[in-house]
């Protein structure tokens, strides 16, 4: 990957990160603004970086673990910028962590958060900062949605690979494994909430469930002994 562009997207980020979390704080739509900013020039120059990646190694840049965490950043970047975009809940960027579904995540933990402030009848300061119960329940469920299919669609393309350049699919290996755990959980959650109705708690639990699969998928793939770490 250039390491210039990566540069610039890395520093880009952490300053977004920095001036999401000072909006959370202060409320300003100066901070906001530079902060939607920041994210756009990230975005751009991780991009960039990404098809000067794929042009270097003649192929999608998915070949090791660091480029396809690397991709999934990318996701979760284009993903926050649509939500914040389309439901103008700003303080969604000060959220943004670098896997596909973490924008769930976030949105999953500031529900149960204003939900238990609410069942105290003891509003902190950060009550008035989030947005409605119902807001976080629907973008909670939008953002793992729209996620859901890039989690599909590599774990497909995992399978492929592995038919390739092991001849079976079903050869054991940690990251595929959690990975497939981490895909039934967000598929559970997705059909309860289409066909049994979960809303609220109960889903955004589920989100926060399937999140840590994912953390365990990212762990396995590290440090645990498998094809993938060959």
């Amino acid at each position: 990957m250039h390491p210039h562009l990566q540069s610039i997207a890395i520093v880009a980020y952490v300053c977004a990160m920095g001036l999401a979390l000072t909006h959370l704080v202060q409320r300003q739509p100066l901070v906001h603004r530079l902060a939607a900013l920041s994210t756009l020039i990230g975005w751009v120059a991780h991009t960039l970086a990404l098809i000067v990646l794929a042009i270097e190694v003649g192929r999608p840049p998915l070949g090791t673990l660091a480029n396809a965490v690397s991709v999934v950043v990318w996701v979760v970047v284009l993903l926050e910028m649509l939500v914040e975009r389309q439901s103008g809940v700003t303080v969604l960027g000060a959220f943004v962590m670098p896997v596909v579904v973490m924008l769930s995540f976030a949105g999953a933990i500031m529900y149960l958060l204003q939900d238990r402030q609410i069942r105290a009848k003891r509003p902190g300061r950060f009550y008035h900062r989030l947005p409605p119960l119902e807001t976080l329940d629907h973008w909670t469920y939008r953002t793992l949605a729209l996620g859901f299919p890039f989690l599909t669609t590599g774990l497909i393309l995992g399978a492929v690979w592995a038919r390739t350049a092991w001849g079976s699919v079903f050869t054991f290996d940690p990251l595929a494994f959690f990975s497939l755990v981490a895909w039934i959980i967000y598929a559970g959650t997705l059909a309860g909430r289409a066909a049994g109705g979960w809303h609220g708690r109960r889903a955004a639990y589920f989100a926060i469930i399937g999140f840590a699969a994912l953390v365990v998928t990212l762990g396995a793939g590290l440090f645990l002994p498998g094809r993938h770490g060959a």
